[in-house]
């Protein structure tokens, strides 16, 4: 049973960028469970999805998505989503080269605001329309490698793997944290040893002085 109360649960917030229409709404509804998904329509500046789930470190999350617009017109509002992301999704979709092709655009956009190693995957959605689809899973594969990241094909009309997906980023993103949190954790430590140190002899020198003064 989880509680409602957010104190219980750390924060993580994803971004979800792409093209339009490439299911970037569809896919963050499935994933939190909106029972409004049918009714999707094209998503103006940025939407926010939320769902509570323990990890795989034992932690309790709330995870929220940052389901932003492909338009061009709404490019330079939804860059302004990106500092508070922890990692992000880059979708295309497999139907339409074009997508799969900009999705370079979308991370250099990304990283001239974050730090170089910031947590995301790269999905290929539509895989229900594989009889359609432009882009092999192969080139995906290959544009992960690139990138040096993984590759999901996800359907998000059929529900497949996007929990897969979502837990592939989430895992980076709260192995990314915990390194950050050890070496926060162990600066401190460093800093309370130097502080000890300069106490003791501080003190040492004032009993010194005592000494000679005597």
């Amino acid at each position: 049973y989880m509680s409602d109360n957010d104190n219980n649960f750390e924060s993580i917030k994803v971004g979800c960028f792409g093209e339009s229409s490439v299911g970037k709404t569809y896919f963050s509804r499935k994933y939190v469970g909106d029972p409004n998904i049918d009714f999707v329509i094209s998503t103006i500046g940025v939407e926010y999805f939320t769902r509570k789930k323990m990890l795989s470190n034992g932690k309790k999350y709330k995870i929220t998505i940052y389901d932003t617009a492909g338009q061009e017109r709404f490019r330079s509002f939804c860059m302004n989503s990106i500092r508070p992301c922890d990692g992000f999704i880059l979708m295309y979709d497999i139907t339409k080269r074009d997508t799969f092709e900009l999705i370079s655009k979308w991370i250099e956009d990304i990283f001239e605001i974050k730090e170089k190693d910031c947590p995301f995957i790269l999905v290929g959605n539509k895989s229900d329309l594989k009889n359609i689809r432009e882009v092999s899973e192969e080139e995906g594969l290959k544009a992960a490698e690139n990138y040096h990241t993984e590759y999901f094909e996800t359907s998000a009309k059929k529900g497949i793997n996007v929990e897969e997906a979502f837990e592939g980023l989430l895992n980076k993103i709260i192995i990314k944290k915990e390194k950050k949190s050890k070496k926060k954790k162990q600066k401190m430590n460093e800093k309370n040893v130097n502080n000890l140190q300069l106490d003791a002899k501080k003190s040492g020198d004032k009993k010194k002085h005592k000494c000679c003064g005597n």
